[in-house]
């Protein structure tokens, strides 16, 4: 857990909400919840954590929930705010009422552990009202899509006016649910994007990553590999972390200082077979899409390329960010940099792209897969 506190301070993160799914993490030293309190005390001070009961899983249970929120109060490294109130969200906070919560909040009081909550809801709009009068903010879920990112640019502007309470903004990299055959389609690296765009330039005050490592979900930006243990595997969501980061916390977009390439892709085409399968997997809302993305940022004006079966695609870029698509195809791609006519450097696709008989084992992987290179050798900017 101290690996994981470092490995995410060093791309811009400042905390982690932690999922608590249990009492037993109210009551055991040797929780995964104690633990990452202990972890992060040891790495870095400034490195907050703030307890979130999983309302979808601990449901009506107060005693549960009461219980882990006193047990991190005393922690010197759960968020508190600098008037002392603990920092305490929740997850699909809307599943009790107001009243439970006023109840469990009173509880915490006459304990002496005043909270400052910022319950996160699967749609805010819907139970804001009712929860403003004990809430220090509100924090969404959000959506893997560009729509839904787009959806919430307006949300801080319409919280602050309307309740003067905080806004905790959803940041999502992609949502695949191979348990529920269940997909979202983010367009490669579209919808992290503009999350961090609407983010920043919507003015949320803060923003929760969905997620650092729910890896049943795909939704992580931990940096991941799979069994080849290739390091430009699993980067990309994770170094571009960085970039964003910086901007939002520093209120200045980072000058692009080197170059880096960065790929996002599926192993597979989403209408590619899984005879493996009880059914196959489905998109939840909007239009799947299959292409293959170069995403590049550029100390100055190169030449993009993608190669794969044989054949290379190209696009003239400016200096900046630059987004180069094509359609997916089966094949290992090879992304590329060229000025002058000479090529700057390469990055290998770490994984292969299957047809449309799908992958050899019979069963869908709509994961988008993610890596990232640079000739300094450093991907975050």
């Amino acid at each position: 857990m101290e690996g994981e506190v470092r490995t995410a301070i060093a791309r811009g993160i400042t905390g982690f909400t932690f999922d608590s799914l249990s009492a037993s993490d109210g009551t055991d030293s040797d929780s995964p919840l104690h633990l990452m309190l202990a972890a992060a005390h040891a790495v870095d001070s400034r490195f907050k954590i703030v307890v979130m009961p999983d309302i979808a899983v601990l449901g009506s249970d107060s005693d549960a929930v009461v219980e882990i929120i006193a047990s991190v109060a005393s922690s010197p490294a759960a968020y508190h705010l600098s008037d002392g109130r603990l920092v305490v969200s929740a997850f699909d906070a809307g599943l009790n009422s107001p009243s439970w919560w006023q109840s469990v909040i009173n509880r915490l009081t006459s304990q002496g552990i005043h909270i400052a909550f910022v319950p996160t809801f699967l749609g805010w709009p819907a139970t804001g009202d009712a929860f403003a009068a004990f809430s220090y903010g509100f924090g969404d879920w959000g959506a893997a899509t560009v729509a839904g990112a787009d959806a919430l640019f307006n949300d801080p502007e319409i919280i602050h006016k309307t309740y003067n309470k905080i806004f905790m903004m959803p940041v999502d990299p992609q949502q695949y649910r191979p348990k529920d055959f269940l997909f979202w389609e983010s367009g490669n690296s579209a919808a992290y994007r503009a999350a961090w765009t609407n983010s920043i330039q919507g003015d949320a005050d803060w923003i929760q990553l969905v997620t650092w490592n729910d890896f049943s979900e795909s939704a992580a930006i931990a940096p991941i590999t799979d069994a080849t243990l290739q390091r430009n595997i699993g980067t990309g969501f994770y170094n571009l972390t960085g970039y964003y980061a910086g901007w939002f916390l520093t209120g200045q977009q980072p000058q692009i200082t080197h170059d880096v390439l960065y790929y996002f892709y599926r192993r597979e085409l989403t209408i590619a077979a899984g005879p493996k399968q009880s059914q196959k997997d489905r998109i939840a809302t909007g239009v799947a899409e299959n292409n293959i993305e170069l995403l590049a940022f550029l100390t100055s004006p190169g030449v993009l390329k993608i190669t794969i079966a044989g054949k290379t695609y190209t696009q003239n870029a400016a200096a900046g960010m630059v987004s180069f698509k094509i359609p997916s195809q089966a094949g290992t791609p090879v992304f590329t940099l060229s000025r002058n006519g000479a090529d700057i450097f390469s990055l290998h696709g770490g994984v292969t792209i299957y047809g449309s008989s799908g992958l050899p084992s019979g069963v869908q992987d709509l994961t988008y897969w993610s890596g990232s290179a640079s000739k300094a050798g450093v991907c975050s900017l």
